[in-house]
């Protein structure tokens, strides 16, 4: 099949296919796990508009998830047309799993870096994408597959990311920082789990048979939550789109 052609009816707002020979070894390692033999990654992402932003904290999680979770469903049924014509596909978990490192949670597949990799955006200093047409404002799936992506991914040329600062100062928790972002400094995470408890709940977090129970509960919770903050991505001078502030 010709995965192009099916995003397009799909109206997937961009996408990319990376060749994992492309990739660097640890990010390789993930996709390998999740997909024996696969040759690439299928990321693809869907705007978020503007408006949505605007909206009471509660409506603006939801609509977020809206999104979110139609990228997932076309990446499943993505995954499901591959493996109809034999070639072994995943979509990559919308929530877990992830891993645990350097102190950081990080997606076991990390489809930012992936994404940035393949030409659709760069990464700013609030570990968000930002893209040249979207900015700060794409939800992202992916599928991994034993279909070769056919072409050398390139990444884009020119970094969107003004390195204003205006991110870290307005972070409330104070979760930005040079060396990434810490989930669990993030209002959105402690409004849930106090900073106290942490240490436990990233010890839980890299225990793999715990996420693989966790996982189909982990998606309802936190498809009932709600995101207290985005100022991570509207004081971005990218938030509207990708370029770089003057």
């Amino acid at each position: 099949m010709d995965p192009d052609a099916f995003l397009h009816q799909e109206a997937i707002d961009c996408h990319a296919e990376v060749r994992l020979a492309d990739l660097p070894d640890d990010e390789r390692t993930g996709a390998l796990e999740l997909v024996p033999g696969a040759r690439s990654i299928i990321v693809l992402a869907k705007e978020i508009p503007v408006q949505v932003y605007s909206l009471p904290a509660k409506v603006r999680t939801g609509r977020m998830f809206e999104i979110a979770g139609n990228v997932d469903m076309v990446a499943r049924r993505l995954a499901g047309c591959l493996n109809a014509e034999d070639i072994r596909s995943a979509p990559v978990p919308l929530i877990l799993p992830i891993r645990i490192a350097g102190g950081r949670v990080q997606g076991l597949i990390r489809l930012k870096k992936i994404a940035a990799w393949g030409g659709l955006e760069t990464i700013g200093d609030n570990s968000l994408l930002i893209s040249p047409r979207f900015g700060t404002r794409l939800a992202l799936g992916g599928v991994v597959t034993a279909l070769d992506a056919g072409r050398t991914a390139a990444p884009l040329a020119k970094d969107l990311c003004g390195s204003c600062g205006r991110c870290t100062r307005a972070c409330p928790g104070g979760a930005i920082a040079p060396d990434g972002v810490d989930a669990f400094r993030c209002r959105n995470i402690t409004s849930y789990i106090p900073p106290s408890l942490g240490p436990v709940a990233k010890w839980l977090l890299n225990r793999q048979l715990l996420q693989t129970i966790a996982a189909p509960v982990a998606e309802r919770i936190a498809r009932h939550a709600t995101m207290r903050c985005s100022l991570c991505v509207t004081v971005c001078p990218c938030f509207e789109n990708g370029e770089k502030p003057q």
